[in-house]
């Protein structure tokens, strides 16, 4: 197996980086890859609700991106930008920052001449910071942050980004990111799959930098995926069996729940869970639980596009975004999805 990340690079012209959501979530283009036929099919996400069958098993992530990006001041008087990883404790926090120059041990860390957090502790470009004042964590940074749009999408926050990155079904607080092959989903929609006889089940995984963060070594094999929170329920894992025993589909709305799952199968585990998960996925694994798998199209030499290679096969994904490229579709967080059926 080649295991160089440079081998998992592709060139997207830029106006094909999707900057923007579409008005109507689920009118995204939805690319149906059924891989056992070898068959492309353009379809509107919308359309979904005509490949889903009675019995069939939809997984989604309940996660809620919190407004994660605090711009702040060092007590030197120095800018200091965090953005939210995990939650410690009720007091403590895990943040990625970006500075001119480190912050210091035992300072603090400043908005309107306020002392927000105190630095407890630096490692690499990580902080552990102590909340100094009262309020919840999340309360901090919902009074204080912005939605962490990613990088590339180079233009200001918008107030209706607020409710765009984000899924119809968030529900609980603790990411820094959307898992965004459910951005697409209406509430309307789902509603008509399970009026299709489809059964939906949520599980929680807190999006951290973690998922997105680059390989920057060249043997991926080297990379550091790091952990992120799961939490499932029991009875995640009892709709998985009776899909399977019935010769259903088992269909993970996006790469955090694949993830999600496959760790548990890899480690046996089929009762309810909650913990970290530190899975990395890529090719030569044997997917356990799941054979269709709803997904964007992902940043070349990313985790997440190792993670869709070991689902579909390198070939087949390298051949699907091309034809993808070619049909004008929008890449990335903002942008059309695919469906992989492996069944």
């Amino acid at each position: 197996m080649n295991t160089l990340i440079s081998s998992y690079d592709y060139n997207l012209p830029e106006n094909l980086i999707a900057k923007s959501p579409l008005e109507q979530r689920s009118d995204s283009k939805l690319l149906h890859y059924n891989l056992n036929k070898s068959y492309y099919s353009n379809q509107r996400f919308s359309n979904l609700l005509d490949i889903l069958n009675e019995g069939d098993l939809l997984i989604m992530n309940n996660t809620k991106v919190i407004p994660a990006r605090i711009n702040l001041h060092k007590e030197s008087g120095g800018k200091i930008e965090i953005l939210f990883n995990r939650k410690i404790n009720k007091d403590s926090v895990e943040v990625i920052f970006s500075s001119s120059r480190k912050p210091l041990v035992n300072s603090y860390l400043i908005i309107n001449n306020k002392r927000l957090f105190k630095v407890l502790n630096i490692n690499k470009n990580y902080l552990t910071l102590l909340k100094i004042i009262e309020d919840d964590i999340f309360l901090i940074f919902k009074e204080h942050g912005e939605i962490p749009l990613p990088k590339y999408i180079k233009r200001p926050l918008l107030d209706s980004d607020k409710e765009k990155y984000q899924t119809v079904y968030a529900e609980c607080n603790g990411s820094v990111a959307a898992p965004t092959a459910g951005l697409h989903f209406t509430q309307e929609m789902i509603n008509k799959i399970l009026e299709l006889g489809v059964t939906i089940r949520y599980l929680t995984l807190h999006i951290s930098y973690n998922t997105f963060k680059p390989i920057i070594v060249e043997d991926f094999l080297q990379h550091d995926i790091g952990e992120e929170y799961i939490k499932i329920d029991q009875q995640v894992f009892s709709a998985i069996e009776t899909a399977k025993t019935n010769g259903s589909r088992v269909i993970s709305v996006g790469t955090t729940v694949a993830r999600s799952l496959e760790y548990c199968y890899t480690h046996k585990i089929k009762n309810s869970y909650e913990g970290p998960v530190d899975i990395f996925i890529y090719p030569d694994y044997k997917f356990k639980a799941i054979n269709c798998l709803i997904t964007n199209f992902h940043l070349p030499k990313s985790s997440l596009l190792l993670l869709v290679c070991a689902f579909a096969g390198k070939e087949n994904i390298i051949d699907s975004y091309n034809y993808a490229i070619e049909n004008n579709y929008r890449f990335y967080s903002y942008g059309d999805s695919m469906l992989l059926e492996n069944i």
